[in-house]
Order: structure tokens, then sequence, then C-alpha cells
């Protein structure tokens, strides 16, 4: 009986490091937007970094509903291995988790929402908040996005 308990319990132990929460090493993707909703034109853009299967930089623009003279576009950019540290170096994972799923009042009196979601290898988390606005403890992270968002626009 004894045997049987450890086992659980090592069992257990096992599941939830294997199936536990987020890290570094994990993270597949960052990506990071805004939109307007009371907007004509291309009203959402977003940048999306991914991992895997190789680094690289997509950016995205695109209109709220179909319309002709506003298509959506994409462009991929590379992305070195290089920059992708530096830039999940800037996030605190742990407490990203621990984010709201919204934070203040984004797109209110169509004041714009930004967003940040981190995919990982099981889960995905995103955080939309106010457009303009920083979430203490992510300022770094916030900054470099949008910079990152202005430099690949297209």
């Amino acid at each position: 009986m004894m045997k049987w308990m450890i086992f659980y319990f090592v069992f257990s132990l096992t599941l939830i490091f294997v199936n536990g929460k987020c890290n570094f090493k994990q993270i597949s993707s960052i990506s990071s937007g805004t939109s307007f909703g009371m907007c004509v034109g291309y009203c959402r853009r977003s940048i999306l970094i991914k991992s895997q299967p190789k680094y690289q930089l997509i950016a995205l623009k695109e209109p709220n509903y179909p319309q002709n003279q506003y298509p959506t576009e994409e462009k991929r950019f590379s992305y070195t291995e290089k920059q992708w540290k530096q830039l999940i170096n800037l996030l605190n994972v742990k407490n990203f988790e621990k984010l709201n799923e919204t934070i203040g009042c984004p797109d209110c009196a169509d004041g714009g929402a930004e967003w940040i979601e981190i995919q990982c290898k099981n889960e995905k988390k995103r955080v939309t908040f106010e457009y303009g606005q920083l979430i203490k403890g992510f300022e770094g992270l916030i900054n470099e996005l949008r910079n990152l968002r202005d430099t690949f626009q297209i």
C-alpha cells in the first residue's frame, strides 16, 4: 500500500511539472497589436514574433470588416535568436499569467485597445488594455513591442 501511495505522489508531481505553467523555454510566440472599434480602413495592426519552426516576425494590418479597398495585408521579416532572447527577457512569465485578461476600459469611447498575447506549448494568454497605456511591471516589454510594431509596420 505504501508503494502505491509513493507512486501516486511521484506521478502527481510529474504531471504538475510537465503540465505546469508556461516558462521561457516553452514560449513559441509573442504577439501584440492595436485595434479601434469605430473605424473604417485599416483598424487593426499587429505583429507576431515566432520562435518555431524558425525565428520570424509577421506584420499584419486588416479592417474590422471586409472592405475591397482595404484587403488584409501581411509581410514576413527575419528575426534572430538573439532578438528573440532579448524580447523574452523583458517578460516576467509568472506575473504575466497573473494579469487579468482585460485591464482598464480598452476601446471605450473609441479610445482604442492594445493587446499582448503569449503562446506557450500548452496554453495561450492574452491581455488587452487601453491604447497608449502601460501595465505596471511590463513597461519595457510594452515599449519594445510598440517599437517593433512601428519599425515593421506595413
